[in-house]
């Protein structure tokens, strides 16, 4: 059956960003809104034109913080029944931006990705990203622990005005799947991302494939135990790169001046 006959109108899509923009869903709260504290995700070409803002305890966690993801994602091609997200020929492979809230609850009191005299600390800040590509994605789309691959490769930090960054080249786990192979999905997942295209997994294409990727990450204390964090991470091809660039170009001037 042809995607169009299967997604008339791109009904989809249309579910996907109404389910980006119903969040935080009832029961949950944006902490960084609550404290005043904006996390604009400005709209690029090729992507969806939504964003969606998810809270996760540190409970449900299992780490010492709660964290606030605010996302965007690729579009839905005409007629697809999901994100380019799936897609492995796109530069949006694997591809989510947007900046995420910390709030920490370690013992010495001090924001997340900092150490107690006040350094940055680097390898704690790429502790977000793991468990975001690993558990909060790739995991919540059904990856088996096993397939998890999320690894950092190389790194490469700096300071830019009250900024802190990292420059990353890593592994991740993508989402992109058989449905039959998924364990456990949640499937209010699929309402965001669609469900993916049985050709993109064609010529031996493994579900939750390894994937490379490069991207930056700014972060900076913004309250009390709270960090704010922005960036984004795409494959690293030279179309993916060039997407990157766009990204934060278009990032900057939202979060520089902060």
């Amino acid at each position: 059956m042809r995607n169009e006959e299967r997604n008339p109108m791109g009904l989809q899509r249309q579910l996907a960003r109404v389910a980006m923009g119903a969040t935080p869903l009832p029961g949950k709260t944006n902490f960084l809104e609550e404290l005043g504290i904006p996390t604009p995700v400005p709209t690029v070409p090729g992507s969806i034109g939504a964003v969606a803002h998810e809270p996760f305890l540190a409970f449900d966690l299992k780490r010492m913080f709660d964290l606030l993801v605010a996302f965007t994602i690729g579009d839905f091609p005409s007629g697809a029944g999901c994100s380019d997200y799936f897609n492995p020929r796109s530069p949006w492979y694997n591809v989510f931006y947007g900046a995420y809230g910390v709030r920490s609850y370690k013992r010495d009191g001090n924001p997340w990705g900092f150490k107690r005299d006040g350094r940055p600390d680097v390898d704690e800040m790429l502790e977000v990203p793991r468990l975001d590509y690993n558990f909060l994605t790739a995991g919540e789309l059904g990856c088996p622990p096993a397939k998890m691959s999320f690894e950092v490769r190389e790194v490469t930090s700096g300071r830019e005005g009250a900024w802190q960054f990292a420059d990353v080249a890593c592994i991740i786990p993508s989402g992109l799947h058989r449905v039959e192979e998924a364990l456990l999905p949640d499937l209010t997942y699929y309402a965001v991302f669609g469900v993916p295209e049985e050709d993109y997994l064609a010529g031996g294409r493994e579900s939750y494939e390894p994937v490379a990727m490069r991207g930056r990450m700014y972060w900076r204390p913004v309250a009390e135990r709270l960090t704010l964090v922005w960036g984004g991470l795409c494959p690293d091809t030279a179309e993916g790169q060039a997407l990157l660039r766009i990204i934060l170009g278009a990032l900057t001037p939202l979060y520089s001046q902060r």
